[in-house]
């Protein structure tokens, strides 16, 4: 069905086997320093858990001689017998959407988790405007409203993402609720992925697959956030779906249908996009029959639909061609081996220990089995190589696709899982459905109707419920109590207590207030984030007061100077644990200015974070409520541009007690400190 075997199929074991050694032997630990106990934890999970779920599913073998696997699999035969497929994927459609909606509810309390959420959200509210960008805030307000992953300034305000979350976002927004779409995109995920499996190997590996997207809480979890990632990959895998059909009589259509969700997935994450071409370019080249004019005319629809972003980013940055993200923090954000915007430069071997991380990590979280997800789907291909299909390369070749175009990339982080690889994620879902499959079918038979295989496949079927049960539940209620400050609505809060025309003002903790205090004084942000991590807490802390009430501007003009002369001293202090944030870093045997011992009791009985409500403003900030970032004695300036407003503080009242709204009086003077 799928043609002969050719060399890449024949590699394929090879390489499967390779990305399992690759997540298994700890380069993250030899050459990207993470921490030795990040692994051995995992290690000693996945031993302990395989051998419990060995134990049960041999208990279960014994005690009904077999015949547990029999009926599981007539079960699965009458599954996958059933004509109508439609509705099989209709119905794992549905699942995967009512999962996310439940995520989204119930473990993040409807609420944006990241900093690149906080940022699409508040670009949402800018394009409800009707507007590409807003006026940024004046200088004197800048250090109450800047959060991360925004361009403030020197006109223009808006987010550093291309635009398609953004957009996303708003339609949710309009309807009712930022989360209203994700369900549409998890519907079509698994539909697509349905699509493309089924293309790529067989029907029962493509129901199987969509089974497995549902069973994922690294899927789940996503798609019930407000990342980029699902839209993005949803587009990419409906990419390759399109690209099946480039082999049929409405070949052009295909084609030009591939080419325009490619390009429309460059307006969610431009290198996943890239990443995603590569699939679907391999597709192409499998089915056409007209090879060239294929590939031009999924060419032509990427270049047709890649010209909305790339206009925007002309409206915003200035270029066609420079993304907001380069824009805001320079050419060391890019792709290579070189100095980079934070945290430690990228080389070879780092890479190598990076993308070994990843790869680690999605043994982790893909499915929370107690069982390395890789070194399963290495298993089933080495045993089933001899059922290999040229199509079968496919999948594989996502993967490799993505983690190529990561593996020069610096920057790594979980939020879920290695939300880095879930452009991949279908295609690994494929791969461990296939390998299942390849496994069941293989080995001698052992009892009348059964076999080594279909006892093996038992096995796999007992270790992901393992997992399910004994891990999957409380990783999520780890998500849901890690930040609890997430958890909170302050915008429906003041409209139960009937707050209006206000001024609210939000506490973050000393570190971040020491942050936007340089942005608002002209350090740019690229190189706040180094002084801040080379200059202790209190030491920054006078740099800036000095700065701020110089009235002849001399200090001011020469701060950027001043604080690289301080960065150089290599003084950064040491974290002492002296408010709940575990960055603030203070000298130690020095006393503390009084500035400084203000700051920490300002912090004492616990601090928010203000960047998760940016996006309850109108994008102008003149709505009902206005609410900004608690500066504490440098509010003045932002109670006095809205004079006719009554000032409330949303804040805890006393340690670990829930914030309530506090009316604040005027201050006496205008402008500067209170």
């Amino acid at each position: 069905m799928n043609g002969s075997p050719r060399w890449p199929v024949r590699a394929v074991p090879w390489v499967a086997g390779a990305l399992a050694l690759w997540a298994l032997i700890p380069f993250g630990i030899w050459w990207a320093g993470d921490d030795p106990r990040y692994f051995e934890a995992a290690w000693q999970a996945w031993v302990w858990g395989t051998l419990l779920s060995l134990c049960i599913a041999a208990a279960a073998l014994v005690l009904t001689r077999g015949t547990v696997t029999l009926a599981g699999l007539t079960l699965w035969r009458r599954i996958v017998a059933r004509p109508a497929a439609v509705w099989w994927v209709a119905a794992t459609g549905v699942l995967l959407a009512a999962l996310s909606v439940l995520a989204c509810l119930f473990v993040f309390a409807g609420n944006p988790r990241t900093v690149d959420g906080f940022a699409d959200l508040f670009q949402a509210r800018i394009f409800l405007a009707g507007r590409l960008w807003v006026p940024a805030p004046s200088p004197e307000l800048l250090a109450n409203f800047a959060t991360l992953h925004m361009i403030v300034g020197p006109a223009r305000w808006f987010s550093q993402y291309p635009p398609g979350q953004a957009l996303v976002l708003a339609a949710g927004l309009a309807l009712g609720a930022w989360w209203i779409l994700n369900p549409l995109f998890a519907l079509a995920l698994a539909a697509a992925t349905y699509r493309v499996a089924r293309w790529c190997t067989d029907e029962a590996t493509a129901r199987l697959a969509g089974v497995l997207l549902c069973l994922s809480p690294f899927v789940v979890a996503v798609s019930g956030s407000e990342l980029s990632h699902l839209p993005a990959v949803t587009l990419g895998l409906l990419a390759a779906a399109a690209a099946t059909t480039v082999g049929g009589r409405r070949w052009v259509a295909g084609a030009l249908a591939a080419g325009a969700l490619l390009g429309l997935m460059l307006a969610f994450r431009p290198l996943d996009a890239v990443a995603a071409a590569v699939p679907v370019a391999a597709i192409a080249l499998l089915v056409a029959r007209r090879k060239t004019a294929a590939l031009a005319l999924v060419a032509v629809g990427g270049a047709l639909l890649t010209i909305p972003t790339l206009w925007y980013n002309s409206r915003t940055t200035g270029s066609w061609l420079e993304f907001g993200y380069r824009y805001l923090w320079g050419p060391s954000l890019g792709l290579g081996f070189h100095p980079v915007p934070w945290g430690i430069p990228l080389t070879p071997a780092r890479a190598v220990g990076l993308t070994g991380l990843d790869l680690h990590q999605l043994n982790l979280y893909l499915f929370d089995a107690p069982f390395p997800v890789l070194l399963l789907v290495a298993i089933g291909f080495v045993v089933g190589r001899r059922a290999l299909a040229a199509r079968d390369a496919i999948p594989l070749t996502g993967v490799l696709a993505l983690l190529a175009a990561f593996f020069t990339y610096w920057h790594r982080d979980v939020f879920y899982g290695p939300r880095f690889l879930f452009s991949a994620v279908p295609w690994f879902v494929i791969l461990a459905a296939r390998a299942v499959v390849l496994l069941r079918r293989s080995g001698r038979e052992i009892i009348p109707g059964a076999t080594s295989g279909l006892a093996a496949a038992f096995a796999v079927a007992v270790l992901a419920l393992v997992g399910l049960v004994s891990i999957a539940p409380a990783r999520l209620s780890a998500y849901r109590r890690a930040t609890p400050v997430f958890d909170l609505h302050p915008g429906r809060d003041a409209a139960r207590l009937g707050i209006h025309h206000a001024v609210v003002v939000i506490p973050d903790g000393w570190g971040t207030r020491l942050i936007v205090r340089m942005w608002a004084l002209g350090v740019p942000l690229r190189r706040s984030t180094r002084i801040y991590e080379d200059i202790d807490a209190c030491t920054l802390e006078q740099a800036l007061d000095a700065a701020a009430l110089d009235e002849s501007g001399v200090r001011r003009g020469a701060l950027l100077p001043t604080l690289d002369s301080l960065a150089a001293l290599l003084r950064s202090g040491v974290a002492g644990g002296a408010t709940e944030d575990p960055n603030l870093r203070l000298s130690v045997g020095r006393p503390l200015a009084p500035p400084c011992r203000a700051e920490l009791a300002r912090d004492s009985i616990g601090f928010l974070a203000y960047a998760p409500f940016l996006y309850l403003n109108r994008p102008l900030l003149d709505g009902d409520i206005v609410w900004a970032r608690d500066l504490g004695p440098w509010n003045a300036a932002l109670f006095a541009h809205y004079p006719a407003r009554r000032l409330y503080r949303y804040a805890p009242v006393e340690r670990g007690g829930p914030p309530i709204f506090t009316p604040l009086l005027r201050p006496a003077v205008a402008s500067g400190v209170e």
